[in-house]
């Protein structure tokens, strides 16, 4: 059985990328810069949200667990730096040694293929992503949830539901969700001086556990994990958490969680 990586990803606008194709854009302020540039994607592609390859990764986090799901530990790649080539290679690297089984929240749409997207760029070995052990077993095909589970894939029915969100899903499950940052602030974390790199690697740590906790809830009904040992792991979970900034908002939720459990049982 596979290692399991719950995997998010960080990006801010790229300066270069913006001054290279939408030179209209460019302010002597980083910030003002990229609000330009969320217009200007707005006014030519009906969204503020960038096309790929205008984003600029500065952090990826992870979640280990073991296959049945049990924490190991969260943090961040990039022990070689914090350049973006830094970042993609030190996971890179990881994933082509463990290929491990993925669980992202939109990883199919966004995080996954830019990542390839930097791989070339950067001409890194991606190797493992490529494997194809069958037409219907590898990180590329969509349904094959034992070696990528997008969970957002897979709580909208593949399509057919819209509108969720990862903030949204943990309001419903009763997960911290989205506290103190939100994603479509982290520019400005990035493009201050100096930029706030451990906050964003702190708040992309905090979306891969609101992920893993889901992907928990997300196996315990499909009935691949039973209450006592989701229990169990929650355990566990509040046991290992690091000492950063999002530690009690998890440890209260999962006391919450723990706690509502023992009603139940005392109400059987």
């Amino acid at each position: 059985m596979r290692l399991i990586c719950v995997l998010d990803i960080e990006s801010v606008p790229n300066l270069a990328l913006i001054a290279k194709h939408c030179p209209e854009c460019v302010a002597d302020d980083p910030l003002q810069t990229c609000e330009a540039f969320f217009k200007w994607c707005e006014d030519k592609h009906k969204s503020t949200f960038p096309p790929l390859f205008f984003h600029q990764i500065v952090s990826i986090a992870s979640v280990l667990a073991e296959p049945g799901g049990s924490f190991k530990r969260v943090g961040n790649f990039g022990k070689g730096g914090n350049t973006e080539r830094s970042l993609v290679a030190d996971f890179l690297a990881f994933f082509n040694k463990y290929q491990p089984q993925l669980v992202t929240f939109n990883g199919r749409v966004f995080d996954l293929p830019l990542l390839m997207l930097k791989a070339l760029a950067y001409n890194l070995d991606a190797h493992a992503f490529y494997a194809q052990e069958s037409k219907w077993e590898n990180y590329r095909y969509r349904y094959s949830e034992e070696f990528h589970t997008d969970l957002l894939d897979s709580l909208t029915h593949f399509g057919p539901a819209k509108g969720l969100s990862l903030d949204g899903v943990c309001g419903v499950c009763g997960l911290p969700g989205k506290y103190d940052v939100s994603g479509d602030e982290v520019y400005k974390l990035y493009y201050q001086d100096p930029p706030q790199l451990e906050r964003i690697n702190s708040y992309c740590q905090s979306d891969v556990l609101n992920t893993y906790w889901l992907y928990l809830k997300y196996l315990l009904a499909q009935g691949k994990l039973s209450e006592e040992h989701y229990l169990t792991i929650l355990h566990g979970f509040k046991s290992n958490l690091p000492e950063q900034s999002y530690t009690s908002v998890f440890s209260q939720a999962v006391e919450a969680e723990l706690s509502q459990e023992i009603q139940k049982e005392d109400h059987v």
